[in-house]
């Protein structure tokens, strides 16, 4: 069992986690804090760890610009000079899908093959488990997983002492056809779930706003 100097040390990682509104350009994170928290979320949990995410660092200067006026969340990155992580979800994740092949092939180290046990599970799991019917079913259900990274990312962020800002105040369909105008992702294999920015704050952390713990928790039995 952990120690009470543990829980409290999980706790107060949790509190200095803070959405920050403004950025302290002269400050900028490093390399290797930057690289643990983009491992931190490639680390993160997805089912049957199929992975369906990708994680772009944005520096370009003229991107930046361009990413601006449809991306008004992002404004305090951009003009702090914080760092800019863009989260796409992989489409089309189904069992018999070439990602699907390469991440039993190549990442799980297994045989892929559409009617084997593995694959016919990841199958039922989406169509009967989950009720995906749809290919925009599948998408969202990716989606929502990248969400997952982005917790590991925040928390990640938080315990190396660097602030951030989760991101949802952007144009969706602006952003992904400016990144595919550049060339850097196809529309049709790639969509755009949510931002973050990282970096060093110009403000002060506010006492977090919260409700109850028994208002939150109902413990059953």
């Amino acid at each position: 069992m952990a120690t009470e100097t543990e829980r409290q040390s999980i706790l107060a990682t949790a509190n200095r986690r803070y959405a920050t509104k403004a950025f302290d350009p002269s400050h900028q994170v490093s390399e290797e804090d930057l690289r643990t928290i983009l491992e931190a979320g490639r680390l993160a949990p997805s089912s049957f760890g199929y992975e369906p995410w990708k994680f772009l660092v944005v520096r370009d200067e003229e991107l930046r610009a361009e990413l601006a006026p449809l991306s008004v969340g992002a404004g305090a990155v951009l003009t702090g000079g914080a760092e800019l992580v863009i989260i796409l979800f992989k489409r089309g994740v189904v069992h018999d899908s070439p990602y699907a092949a390469h991440i039993v092939t190549d990442v799980l180290g297994a045989d892929y093959d559409p009617d084997s046990e593995l694959s016919q599970m990841f199958k039922g799991f989406q169509e009967q488990m989950l009720g995906l019917s749809s290919p925009e079913d599948v998408d969202r259900w990716a989606q929502r997983q990248t969400y997952i990274a982005l917790a590991n990312m925040l928390i990640a962020a938080a315990s190396l002492d660097i602030d951030s800002v989760p991101i949802e105040g952007f144009v969706v369909d602006a952003v992904a056809d400016l990144l595919a105008a550049h060339g850097i992702i196809d529309p049709a294999e790639w969509g755009v779930s949510v931002m973050a920015g990282f970096g060093y704050r110009a403000e002060e952390i506010h006492p977090k706003l919260r409700r109850e713990y028994d208002e939150v928790v109902q413990v059953i039995g």
